[in-house]
């Protein structure tokens, strides 16, 4: 186990623990899945290239790369009531400016939005870390509810605008429950780490690498998916309103799949259950591209069991530190900084192939490469306990 030697201290109460960690989890998809579901109709009616299009459904993964890195950096200097605090300030904003004319303001508010998520994603393992065990469990059910709630209740029949700026009322909820439900935190408003854990200091770095990769892949293949199934549904012949629901159900049956992650994660060796997870979607892309408009809800349904790949890897972060706060920032900084980097190149690339191409076969048969690499480092993760790392002080 990756541990510290640094003190544990709790950061928030029981009661207080379990909705700080529901509604910052909730905060973490929308903004995602419903550019995906309104991707279509963006793409007609605001005119955006094939090679914007492309850009923004890669956007999220560089953007959570970069906003990884530097969370545990905020944390050690702001402290992380403030540093959340911001963050959900930032996302609330960014979600309405994004929705103003022109081509510079939705990349630049996906950017900044996206930025916030990924300071929050960061730093949610931390809480999780020192809350009651019951948190793991709420930390990956909300956020499968919120790729689900941004999938299914995104408006469709409305402007774009209206459908994409609403979730800006999800952060503004959840930075009022945080203002509250913060105060139980064990330290003062303010009060920073008296010693900080630096990524750099993390060891095995074999060990680290390779959880690192893993991550990257599955973000690939989840964001993707969050980002263009509807299209490449359509692009298979379903109507917009048929790919929609396809969407919808992948996202909401990623909820209860995230929900037993936890639990499962107890009781079953990592390796079986991370291979499982990258099989099920293995054989969804492979149904989506032999024959997409056939039992097409078999495809969905298998890729949608498939996303608790992601819950089980955040879970894992958690599991690889021995629950110290410190060495839990630190490990998901470079892991999510590093790994969402890797899914936005993948991202992008698998894109710009269906543009280069006009077919999303080819892009679905590299996603299947993609995620035989997700399943091969799975199995290695499984069989590397990480080390122990050193504290640094600043």
């Amino acid at each position: 186990m990756i541990t510290a030697h640094v003190p544990r201290a709790a950061i928030v109460s029981p009661v207080a623990a379990g909705l700080t960690v529901a509604v910052l989890a909730l905060n973490l998809r929308p903004a995602v899945t419903s550019m995906g579901t309104l991707l279509s109709h963006i793409e007609t009616a605001a005119g955006l290239s094939p090679a914007l299009a492309a850009t923004l459904v890669a956007l999220p993964t560089w953007a959570f790369a970069l906003g990884g890195v530097t969370a545990w950096r905020l944390r050690a200097r702001f402290g992380i009531r403030a540093v959340v605090s911001s963050a959900l300030g930032v996302l609330a904003v960014s979600l309405i400016a994004r929705t103003l004319p022109g081509d510079i303001t939705i990349v630049a508010g996906t950017t900044a939005a996206c930025l916030a998520i990924a300071v929050l994603g960061a730093l949610l393992p931390v809480i999780v870390s020192t809350a009651t065990p019951g948190s793991a469990a709420c930390y990956t059910a909300c956020l499968g509810a919120g790729s689900a709630v941004g999938a299914l209740l995104t408006p469709t029949g409305v402007a774009w605008q209206l459908g994409l700026g609403c979730w800006a009322l999800l952060a503004a909820v959840g930075l009022l429950a945080w203002q509250g439900s913060s105060r139980h935190l064990s330290v003062p408003a303010g009060a920073v780490p008296a010693v900080r854990v630096s990524p750099r200091a993390l060891t095995p770095r074999g060990t680290i690498a390779t959880l690192t990769v893993h991550f990257g892949l599955l973000s690939a293949v989840t964001f993707l998916l969050m980002g263009r199934l509807p299209t490449i549904l359509h692009a298979a012949g379903l109507t917009p309103a048929a790919a929609g629901h396809h969407f919808a159900a992948v996202m909401v049956l990623g909820v209860p799949v995230s929900l037993a992650v936890p639990f499962l994660a107890r009781r079953v060796p990592h390796t079986p259950l991370a291979v499982g997870f990258a099989g099920s979607s293995i054989a969804g892309v492979t149904g989506l591209m032999i024959s997409p408009a056939s039992v097409t809800w078999l495809w969905t349904g298998l890729l949608g069991v498939g996303l608790g790949a992601l819950a089980l890897a955040l879970v894992d972060l958690n599991r690889r530190t021995a629950g110290d706060p410190d060495t839990t920032a630190a490990l998901s900084s470079v892991v999510q900084g590093i790994g969402y980097a890797l899914a936005g190149v993948l991202a992008l690339g698998l894109g710009l192939l269906e543009t280069a191409t006009g077919t999303w076969t080819w892009s679905l048969f590299a996603l299947v490469v993609a995620l035989v690499g997700q399943a091969l480092t799975a199995t290695t993760i499984g069989d590397v306990r990480a080390a122990s790392t050193s504290p640094e002080v600043p």
